[in-house]
């Protein structure tokens, strides 16, 4: 909304991160990025049979050493399976055979530059082009399971690859991205989750990375790699949000119900520059046609498991923010027992949109109940934010 208004990136930035400044910074830093987490096999090959890709036994960082089982071309695809406590590789092509490999803990797969690879993790597909990926086992409660991770340079690879918003957009608005992205990243890089062995997740845990589809979409992916590309510096530095002298912690979404929160009565805690601001770009219908106002219905089995109770006969929001978001909400089972979830929490699980909606009144569902339906709600300009 303020790209179509002639804003410039930095102003963007600063008017939703009030009080933090724009600078230049180092940005060379190689980040871990979660693409498969808890899985149990995992697949990969060529796109259009071009370059080769290496297998390499061990957990390596990038340019290390390691000891290379081979390099392969062509149609030839490698799966990696769960076997006892090791993980095994498994070739295939469709015009040879291959020996069976020993399984390992761990393993690293390299490609040359004029590859992309296919990567195949459960239902979910990806292309890859840049860094390296590693397979790590893990031991869980429900037995042996596989982190994937991609690794890859901030500055420009990971960058490449963020899928936050569409490649249309002003050229300000793509800019903003950029930098907040990039900052995202850069206030992520000093922590390895143990959770998952890595920086951040490839989903909107963290924020979305979607690969190489990003910068090679049709006609506009250029668009998304040149607003990264003019948010840097040089080949070493680039743009990005900083409080006291610090990567700030960008926390964003797509659209708001007319005023951003208060990082207090998200998560708690103090942020300076995460205070809530107002949003009205967000009730644009030209601007959000998608979320201006949307609506939901959830399944009594996806309201009972969201809460972890047998089914939900009525529910109550319990509180909200001062933009009017849901902070606790309720239910109760045909049992009576009952249970509490935060706001952020419900959204998650069931999937909504945002923790801005309203609930049907008298808030009272049968068991047996098929759906019941969740409108949004909008922020109203004249409560006070203060």
């Amino acid at each position: 909304g303020q790209a179509l208004e002639g804003k410039s990136a930095i102003d963007i930035l600063n008017y939703y991160y009030p009080g933090t400044s724009v600078i230049s910074q180092s940005d060379t830093q190689t980040i871990r990025v979660n693409i498969g987490h808890l899985q149990s096999s995992a697949e990969f090959s060529l796109l259009k049979e071009t370059g080769s890709f290496q297998l390499l036994k061990g957990d390596l960082q990038i340019g290390a050493i390691g000891s290379e089982i081979g390099s392969y071309i062509r149609d030839i695809k490698v799966n990696f399976l769960l076997f006892g406590n090791t993980i095994i590789p498994q070739l295939t092509s469709p015009t040879a055979k291959f020996a069976a490999i020993n399984g390992e803990t761990s393993w690293t797969l390299r490609w040359s530059p004029d590859a992309v690879i296919n990567s195949k993790i459960t239902t979910q597909a990806m292309q890859l082009k840049y860094g390296q990926i590693n397979l790590k086992l893990v031991q869980t409660s429900a037995g042996p399971k596989l982190e994937i991770t991609n690794s890859l340079k901030i500055h420009d690879e990971y960058l490449w690859g963020i899928g936050e918003v569409p490649s249309s957009w002003p050229a300000a608005a793509l800019e903003a991205q950029a930098i907040a992205s990039r900052t995202y990243a850069l206030n992520k890089i000093n922590t390895v989750k143990k959770d998952c062995d890595c920086n951040v997740y490839a989903t909107t845990a963290d924020q979305n990375f979607v690969g190489y589809s990003k910068e090679s979409e049709a006609i506009y992916g250029i668009l998304w790699k040149a607003a990264v590309t003019r948010t840097s510096s040089d080949s070493s530095t680039s743009l990005i949000v900083s409080y006291n002298n610090k990567p700030a912690a960008t926390y964003f979404f797509s659209s708001s119900a007319g005023a951003t929160q208060n990082v207090t009565e998200v998560w708690g805690g103090t942020i300076p520059y995460l205070t809530g601001v107002l949003d009205p770009w967000s009730l644009d219908t030209k601007i959000n046609p998608r979320y201006y106002i949307w609506q939901r219905e959830l399944s009594q089995s996806a309201m009972a498991s969201a809460f972890g109770l047998p089914d939900v006969i009525s529910y109550q929001v319990l509180s909200r923010t001062k933009t009017g978001s849901v902070r606790a909400i309720s239910a109760i089972s045909s049992t009576g027992k009952s249970a509490a979830l935060s706001g952020e929490v419900f959204r998650s699980k069931t999937k909504l949109p945002s923790t801005w909606f309203d609930l049907p009144t008298p808030a009272e569902i049968d068991a047996l109940a098929d759906i019941c339906v969740i409108p949004n709600r909008k922020f109203i300009y004249q409560r006070n934010l203060c």
